[in-house]
């Protein structure tokens, strides 16, 4: 007999492809990015799950999609992956696994990290602006990620690229905390190898017409703390994570939280019962986003 614990219904896979389609269009026509290698690509197909190193693949004009992962995550964190590799594919070329190999081959580690960081930004740009989807809705997707993917055996390469995913997209909701549309877009390629002797992340922020270098004050304590979220070794609860994400972006952006974020955060409930919750039952985060949706209504009102 088939065992369909790694596949999606069919459902979901139609639900799947229209948000790529509609990502496709708001990229196009809402960001008025380049979408040339997009053409290239006319069929979307979801074949056997396989418990292999990916997600998205393409042979040809066909674009395959590894759905094994879904028996351990949410549909929306699937989601968020799958258009995050779609930007890859649509905007970047960067199709398979050994392109982005060939690519750290030809240009170095950083530039891949940066098309990473780029790729995380606009996903969450458009689940911003065409899902309304909150800062805190993200993160907590993020958690979801860092449940399923977290390793305490991290590389240097990963820690920076997700602390440059959340300052980037921390500031794009930061800047613009009450509307649904971004006015610029600064990408924050972080560097961590100060940490242990002066303390600072050196940062290279890509703006919209220029690159610009700085640093952020981040102490060990930070560093310690925003690791164990990557990495999910302590196994603290959702709202415990989006905290400290919001926390370390707060000082490092030197921007205060805006009132409306903490309400959406203080909405997502208990950090201690989050974490009791998490430990016992295993709620994915999206569930918790669902139960929080319904009562931050009347608090953001």
């Amino acid at each position: 007999m088939k065992n369909s614990r790694h596949e999606l219904s069919s459902k979901k896979k139609r639900e799947l492809e229209t948000s790529i389609n509609e990502f496709k269009v708001w990229l196009r026509h809402t960001k008025k990015l380049r979408l040339d290698p997009a053409e290239k690509y006319n069929t979307l197909t979801f074949p056997r799950p396989t418990s292999a190193d990916w997600i998205m693949k393409v042979d040809g004009s066909e674009v395959q999609f590894n759905t094994y992962v879904t028996d351990r995550c949410s549909f929306d964190y699937f989601c968020l992956v799958v258009l995050h590799e779609c930007f890859h594919l649509f905007v970047q070329d960067v199709p398979n696994k050994s392109d982005a190999k060939r690519l750290k081959d030809d240009f170095g580690d950083v530039l891949m990290k940066l098309l990473d960081i780029e790729a995380d930004y606009y996903t969450a740009m458009y689940y911003k602006e065409a899902k309304h989807m909150s800062l805190v809705d993200i993160f907590a997707l993020f958690y979801e990620g860092s449940k399923i993917f977290g390793d305490p055996r991290i590389r240097a390469p990963k820690v920076e690229r997700f602390i440059g995913a959340v300052l980037s997209i921390a500031n794009a909701y930061f800047r613009d905390a009450t509307t649904n549309s971004g006015k610029e877009k600064d990408l924050y390629l972080p560097n961590i190898s100060n940490i242990p002797t002066e303390e600072s992340i050196h940062i290279l922020i890509s703006t919209e017409n220029h690159f610009l270098l700085g640093e952020i004050q981040a102490d060990l304590h930070d560093f310690s703390k925003i690791k164990r979220c990557y990495t999910q070794v302590d196994g603290g609860g959702v709202r415990n994570y989006v905290e400290t994400l919001l926390q370390f972006a707060s000082k490092a952006l030197r921007v205060d939280i805006p009132m409306a974020i903490y309400k959406q955060l203080h909405s997502l409930g208990d950090p201690v019962g989050d974490a009791q919750q998490g430990a016992s039952t295993d709620v994915p985060a999206s569930t918790l986003l669902r139960q929080r949706r319904g009562r931050v209504l009347a608090l953001v009102s």
